[in-house]
């Protein structure tokens, strides 16, 4: 018995020797029992722990017939320690068919930067614990995700992607979302949301594209979306929120997309979007809009789609 105890250290001081000797980077022992639990959280059956989660093996990393549509990838950045150590950065798990819950555990993988789990079965709430990390992207697309948004979410500083859309989460947004300093991408569509878009998002001065289509919002359409002039997309179809289209939109002259639809309230005139000359999908359906068709809308040279669905009297020229 004694010999077989011995023989085995030597195997695995043999081993170990070996690898340093090769000088691989290797993932740190925690960050592997860590991925054990996440992929038991997540319902995750197929990781093959026998080789380095950071080996690039089959288990681990998987692509489409289109090498950028990336469908299962665990990305480790292994430039520490002058290459010898190696962290996760990121876990993409898309189409998997998941059963299983988001896992808190995500949090003792301190370097990670971003989780995709698109189009899963996932189940329950958002954990609060993931504010600790220092994501950047944050895509639960398309899951089965229930409860509010945590309001420690915004303790991420480093957050420019929060992707939400395709679940069954509800409640008021969070006023403290509207501290989040290089928030790009905030993507809430088709969910139970509830409230008024609160007045802290006047200062989200980064946001790129916003979405909130298929809502229960209330309350109209914000005057201080004006502030948002780096904007490129701004989705608001069926959200429950009232018109009339502020004038203020006027200032978001970098839409290359607006579209907006089933709005409550009373008869109002077209917004002015002349100053949106990079438009190229224009949807203003059951807007309540009365009057006239601006004719200024067809100096929009880049404009290739329009969708304008209201009562209208056309200008005589």
């Amino acid at each position: 018995m004694l010999f077989h105890h011995l023989l085995f250290l030597s195997l695995v001081s043999a081993f170990c020797l070996i690898t340093l000797a090769s000088g691989a980077p290797v993932l740190p022992e925690s960050e592997v029992e860590a991925l054990k639990e996440i992929a038991k959280r997540l319902g995750k059956r197929d990781w093959n722990f026998s080789v380095d989660p950071c080996s690039k093996e089959e288990s681990w990393v998987a692509v489409a017939a289109n090498p950028e549509d990336i469908l299962k990838n665990v990305t480790c950045n292994c430039s520490f320690s002058n290459g010898t150590v190696c962290h996760v950065v990121s876990i993409i798990l898309k189409s998997e068919s998941l059963p299983g819950t988001l896992p808190p555990e995500l949090t003792r993988l301190s370097f990670l930067q971003q989780i995709d789990l698109t189009r899963n079965y996932l189940s329950g709430g958002i954990p609060p614990e993931w504010s600790s990390l220092p994501l950047i992207n944050i895509t639960l697309l398309g899951n089965r995700l229930t409860g509010t948004i945590p309001k420690d979410l915004a303790k991420i500083t480093t957050l420019k992607s929060l992707v939400l859309e395709f679940n069954q989460l509800s409640g008021d947004l969070p006023p403290e979302l509207g501290n989040l300093p290089s928030i790009e991408r905030l993507l809430l569509t088709s969910n139970n949301f509830t409230g008024e878009l609160p007045e802290t998002f006047a200062n989200l001065t980064t946001l790129k594209e916003f979405r909130i289509g298929d809502n229960n919002f209330t309350g109209q359409i914000p005057n201080f979306i004006q502030n948002w002039t780096d904007l490129t997309k701004l989705f608001i179809q069926g959200s429950g929120l009232e018109g009339p289209i502020p004038s203020a939109i006027s200032a978001l002259e970098n839409l290359t997309e607006l579209r907006i639809s089933d709005l409550n309230g009373s008869d109002a005139r077209f917004p002015p979007l002349s100053k949106m000359t990079k438009l190229k999908t224009l949807i203003l359906r059951s807007c309540n809009l009365i009057g006239d068709i601006p004719l200024d809308l067809g100096k929009i040279t880049t404009l290739k789609t329009l969708l304008v669905y209201s009562v209208f009297s056309f200008p005589s020229v």
